[in-house]
């Protein structure tokens, strides 16, 4: 997959990807993929995780990457980045992400992001996630960003799995990175 993600960045100017886990132990292996990827091309990571797993994460990096390298990684904590207001409300929560983008468009550093998304019991939250997306991909495509948006199988039902793959352009089945079929291009903020 590191190679994947690599040659993917590379042609790109920008990236939005999602991820739908069925396998924790094969997204780790891809997130540290990406990590990896990202320092050898000199690029920060900012990885908004679940605190359970960013321990895991380290783990796993401390095993192959120097002291030096371990500085390129970024986490937060992703309950409480998606939910610091009570729910799931993009507006705030794009307000946050400008808020962590600043330093590294301050200090001129490249960057990517995975992004595991997470949200607490939420009425109507299909259409709120859907909304969410769109402008994600809006943002990618303006700013040429690299993201890869991970959500957890268990919790997307079919309708909803169906619109996040209208507005990624691309996807990671079976350990491979592929073009939607179904994205559709949102217009540029």
């Amino acid at each position: 997959m590191k190679n994947q993600f690599a040659q993917l960045i590379q042609n790109n100017e920008s990236v939005h990807i999602y991820y739908n886990i069925d396998d924790m132990r094969s997204y780790l292996d891809n997130l540290v993929s990406y990590i990896v990827s990202g320092i050898e091309q000199e690029r920060h990571t900012l990885v908004i995780e679940s605190e359970r797993l960013i321990p895991l994460i380290f783990e796993k990096l401390e095993e192959i990457l120097t002291e030096d390298q371990l500085t390129y990684i970024h986490t937060i904590n992703n309950f409480d980045y998606y939910c610091s207001s009570g729910s799931f409300q993009p507006a705030i929560i794009f307000e946050h992400l400008s808020r962590h983008l600043d330093p590294f468009y301050k200090n001129n550093r490249s960057f990517q992001i995975w992004a595991h998304v997470e949200w607490g019991q939420q009425e109507g939250i299909v259409p709120i996630l859907e909304e969410f997306e769109n402008e994600a991909d809006k943002l990618v495509n303006k700013g040429g960003l690299h993201l890869v948006c991970a959500y957890d199988e268990e919790r997307v039902p079919e309708v909803l799995k169906l619109a996040l793959m209208k507005c990624h352009p691309y996807l990671i089945l079976e350990n491979k990175i592929i073009p939607s079929n179904l994205y559709v291009m949102t217009d540029a903020v």
